[in-house]
């Protein structure tokens, strides 16, 4: 491809050869020798670098390292910082004069040291390292899709753009924290039941001592009391309270409307972030840590358990969860196309090019039959060729039409042909005759031509516009979707022609390659459109579920936004009933949005401007409104009512939970973690006898 500089080096040759060949020719043929030359060259050096490049770019080798703490790692942590090196070479015999290098940054990540480009002289067997630092503050998947090459001549004339894909991803969990500093420092018998519950205190071998008792044969020396044992004459061993462990099962809501939000801080990312730190310090005080994810259709479970192996696992489960993605539901298919357009031509530039990927001009076309006076077109351009043959055939013998179109047909015929005659000038019989038969046809096939004439233009309107673009790119997307699905031309009809099917495989796309494309909130009659009632009925199942698995007191965190469900918790509520009957502990941490106040705020008094006059002019009913006061206002006023109304939804879910026992806090409203392990804490306490 051609630079701009290799535009005008193209243009201003062809300036002077053409002076030199049609102007100056008879002064003199230096401008014609000159341009000549330079046009020789010019093409030499184009064949030259077409040629090195095509030997030198297929042959080019990436390969990617990653290190975090002084070493490669198949898995990255939040909020650590970490190096990736990219090395390119190539093994041919040709080096690539002039390469600007870039690696794609991937979304989700910052850089901190060294930048992702370089310009480098690539020589066969000598490599180019691109190194940096990057690091990513929130959990979720972390994907390199390759690297950007751009070769050049040194001249700047022609250059040639490839990329190297070398897709791989990386899970991002969360970080690792140390949350002794949480935990209460009072001794577990100093931390008395409520009344009604009695501690089940069992033998065992853990810290607090239980009792003492005789000496038994086969009790291990080392339990001996030896003081006790000498005031009493005789062998007292120490026993000790067996240390059971609390049960902690985590609830966390993935439905789509927790999945909203910019990458790395959406609501489903804030809440991974607070289970993993909850999972981390409970699996510290050696408690037994289950993870279930739920949406609005089904759940994932990951069982209690306190190994190392299995901390990694829930760790690496809430990296997946927190990468999902809001569904493209109610997105228009341009829209879809403007997000996923400009990723394939980077992404696959050798597939989207215009030799390689494009649109016949006879799709193009406007069909005209599509609109409903289109058949009127189509009538005005047949009916004369018609009539014009069944008057032939008339001739021959044809039989007549029926009575009323027959008298309407020799109507037509006689008042052309009279128009015809009276348009022929006066002259010869034999010219006057052939010009007023020459008259008459054209008089005649004019519906057909204006008809074919307002047909032509019609569909030539929609080579060009809105729409031309949009069916080009949506045809050159369907081919690469069909290439990779490996469905052939059928897929790609399927693409151009079916919206749905063509949107969710344009969502798909995105979402392999972690790219959000913005989703409308609200339907056209102005509803929520991610407001999910079916997700209580799944998560109530959930806790049902893990009530009749549990052995001891356990404590179930459920992580979810239905602060908006409201009157819609009744399933949730009866098996937060059912656990608290089974003397489990319930706790219920809503996200809030950040936009949104805290219900329990007093409103904030509004500010007044104090360059503004204390006394304002009373406005009169007839004076104009600036449009902008206007929109602010409807904006202030909208907000106000959806903030209402979310703020009674949001006492009504908690009024209803606290009835039965659940404590509900905001995850806003002080530290969620110390809370959920303050209760883990009491409930080690609190082992009771049911």
């Amino acid at each position: 491809m051609l630079t701009p500089r290799g535009w005008w080096f193209l243009i201003v040759v062809t300036f002077v050869l053409t002076l030199g060949a049609f102007v100056v020719p008879n002064y003199t043929t230096a401008p014609a020798i000159l341009a000549t030359t330079l046009f020789a060259w010019f093409v030499s050096e184009w064949v030259l670098f077409h040629t090195r490049s095509n030997a030198a770019v297929s042959r080019l080798k990436l390969r990617r390292v990653v290190f975090q703490g002084g070493r490669t790692t198949p898995m990255l942590w939040a909020g650590v910082p970490f190096e990736v090196r990219v090395r390119l070479r190539h093994n041919g015999f040709v080096a690539i004069e002039y390469a600007l290098i870039e690696d794609r940054l991937p979304a989700g990540a910052d850089v901190l040291t060294g930048t992702t480009e370089t310009t480098a002289t690539v020589r066969p067997g000598e490599p180019v390292d691109v190194t940096y630092t990057l690091k990513c503050p929130a959990p979720g998947v972390l994907r390199f899709e390759g690297v950007k090459v751009r070769v050049a001549d040194l001249h700047g004339f022609f250059y040639r753009r490839v990329f190297l894909r070398d897709p791989v991803e990386f899970l991002v969990l969360p970080p690792l924290v140390n949350d002794e500093g949480r935990q209460r420092a009072d001794k577990r018998f100093n931390t008395l039941p409520p009344p009604g519950i009695h501690r089940l205190r069992r033998p065992g071998s853990g810290d607090e001592l239980l009792d003492l008792r005789d000496y038994r044969a086969g009790d291990p020396p080392k339990m001996i009391a030896w003081k006790a044992s000498a005031k009493k004459d005789k062998l007292i061993t120490k026993e000790y309270e067996n240390d059971i462990p609390v049960r902690c099962v985590l609830f966390l809501d993935t439905s789509e409307g927790v999945r909203l939000g910019p990458p790395g801080n959406s609501l489903l990312t804030r809440m991974a972030g607070v289970a993993a730190v909850v999972a981390q310090a409970s699996t510290a005080n050696r408690d037994l840590v289950g993870l279930t994810t739920f949406d609005d259709a089904a759940a994932t479970n990951l069982k209690p358990a306190r190994t190392q192996s299995h901390m990694i696992a829930v760790l690496r489960k809430l990296a997946e969860v927190a990468a999902l993605q809001p569904g493209t539901t109610g997105v228009p298919p341009e829209h879809l196309t403007r997000r996923a357009y400009p990723l394939a031509h980077e992404l696959y530039p050798e597939l989207m090019k215009r030799s390689t990927n494009t649109v016949p001009l006879g799709r193009l076309w406007l069909p005209l039959l599509e609109k409903w006076w289109g058949w009127i077109v189509l009538f005005f351009l047949l009916a004369p060729p018609a009539l014009i043959a069944y008057k032939l055939a008339n001739l021959l013998g044809g039989p007549p039409l029926p009575g009323p179109f027959q008298k309407l047909y020799q109507t037509w015929l006689s008042t052309t042909f009279d128009f015809a005659v009276r348009a022929t000038p006066r002259g010869a019989l034999i010219v006057r005759i052939t010009l007023a038969l020459v008259v008459w046809l054209v008089v005649l096939c004019l519906p057909t031509v204006l008809a074919a004439l307002f047909w032509f233009v019609y569909g030539f309107r929609g080579w060009f516009g809105a729409r031309a673009a949009e069916l080009r790119r949506r045809k050159q997307l369907a081919a690469l979707f069909s290439l990779q699905d490996g469905t052939g031309p059928d897929g790609i009809e399927r693409y151009v022609h079916d919206d749905d099917a063509y949107a969710e495989r344009v969502a798909a796309f995105l979402q392999h390659h972690q790219l959000r494309c913005p989703v409308p909130l609200y339907d056209d009659h102005g509803r929520y459109r991610f407001r999910c009632v079916q997700k209580a009925d799944v998560a109530a199942g959930e806790i049902v579920r893990a009530v009749s698995r549990a052995r001891d007191n356990e404590l179930y965190v459920i992580l979810a936004d239905i602060a908006e469900l409201g009157a819609d918790l009744e399933p949730l509520v009866r098996a937060c009933r059912v656990a608290r009957a089974r003397r489990h502990h319930v706790m219920v941490i809503v996200p809030w949005p950040a936009d949104v106040p805290s219900p329990d705020a007093a409103p904030a008094a509004p500010k007044g401007d104090e360059d503004a006059p204390k006394k304002k002019r009373k406005r009169h009913p007839d004076d104009p409104i600036d449009p902008h006061v206007r929109h602010k206002r409807l904006v202030k006023i909208v907000q106000d009512n959806l903030t209402r109304q979310y703020h009674e939804s949001f006492r009504q879910m908690r009024r209803e939970l606290s009835r039965v026992g659940a404590t509900v806090v905001r995850a806003d409203d002080g530290d969620p973690v110390r809370m959920v392990l303050d209760r883990l804490d009491r409930l080690r306490g609190m082992r009771s006898r049911r």
